[in-house]
């Protein structure tokens, strides 16, 4: 790597757990301080340029009212105002030469992508947080802690009442079927495995109390995302739907799955393949949070599992 430019103007920086579960400021002659769930961070005054370095944090800010100073480069869509940003390299191998030269009082990051930035991004004295955002709960939260850290609180509110309305929207026209029997399954370049409720998909499945068949099965644990799940248990539940998540090459793998489907006699006499009831989903909706989509994805699901 080339060597880091020197950093950007100190400023106090300090993590620590809180019991806090919500978003809140405040502020003191020592500075002020940000709170997303247990995470907090004290600077000396607000941040006037912060950088988001992934799609779901941008989405996040610009939905609340924020900006950002710079932006990776990802497939995954953004907002319109944010597309005119200086990029920063790929989300997954951001450019450090190029964040310190944006010269930022803050950096927000994710932890499962980011880690490897920390050590840099403390020689470099700037001040970041790398935020735990997985699941479809920590959604709300980071709408808070946006809201807070753009002094944008009264808008936030506003977009999380609509993100809250539309979830539960979805929810009831569920709750009045009966539930659809359904299989959630991530697809990669080397195997096809079952997802659990610890998944984004499966996640929203749960929530629309849709019949998950892969915790049906007592034996199995579901204590990660993804479970092995054969082809011979797949026929043996026989679901009536199957959603097919893509991690990888995703043209690539739906058609090779595809054409397994269409000639492989262990597929084609599933009732969801005889009746055309597979569907491959987006990336950007099922495999990653799709956070103020939410709605949305959890819409797209219902309409898929119950026609309509």
């Amino acid at each position: 790597m080339k060597k880091i430019l020197a950093a950007a103007a100190a400023a106090i920086l300090c993590f620590s757990l809180s019991a806090c579960g919500t978003s809140k400021q405040e502020g003191n002659g020592n500075g002020v301080t940000y709170t997303y769930k247990d995470q907090t961070i004290t600077m000396k005054a607000p941040p006037k340029r912060v950088v988001e370095l992934s799609a779901p944090l941008l989405n996040m800010a610009y939905a609340v009212g924020g900006t950002s100073a710079a932006r990776p480069e990802t497939s995954s869509p953004i907002p319109e105002e944010a597309k005119s940003l200086p990029t920063l390299g790929h989300v997954q191998n951001i450019n450090m030469e190029a964040l310190v030269g944006m010269k930022p009082d803050l950096v927000l990051g994710e932890k499962n992508q980011n880690s490897k930035l920390e050590s840099l991004l403390k020689s470099n004295k700037i001040p970041y947080l790398l935020i735990q955002y997985d699941g479809i709960n920590d959604n709300v939260p980071l709408l808070k802690f946006m809201g807070t850290l753009y002094n944008q609180q009264a808008k936030a509110d506003n977009v999380i009442k609509t993100y809250e309305e539309g979830v539960k929207a979805v929810e009831d026209k569920a709750a009045a079927k009966t539930p659809a029997k359904v299989a959630v399954l991530r697809a990669t370049g080397k195997d096809v495995t079952a997802e659990t409720p610890k998944s984004i998909c499966a996640s929203m499945v749960e929530m629309l109390k849709m019949d998950n068949v892969i915790t049906s099965h007592k034996d199995i644990k579901l204590d990660s995302k993804t479970v092995p799940y054969s082809l011979e248990q797949l026929s043996a539940d026989d679901p009536d739907t199957i959603f097919i998540v893509t991690m990888g090459k995703q043209n690539e793998i739906n058609k090779k799955l595809d054409e397994s489907m269409r000639n492989n006699p262990s597929w084609a006499h599933l009732k969801a393949v005889q009746n055309k009831r597979v569907y491959f989903l987006e990336p950007d909706l099922f495999l990653m949070n799709p956070g103020v989509r939410t709605p949305q994805a959890m819409e797209k699901l219902y309409s898929l599992a119950y026609g309509e």
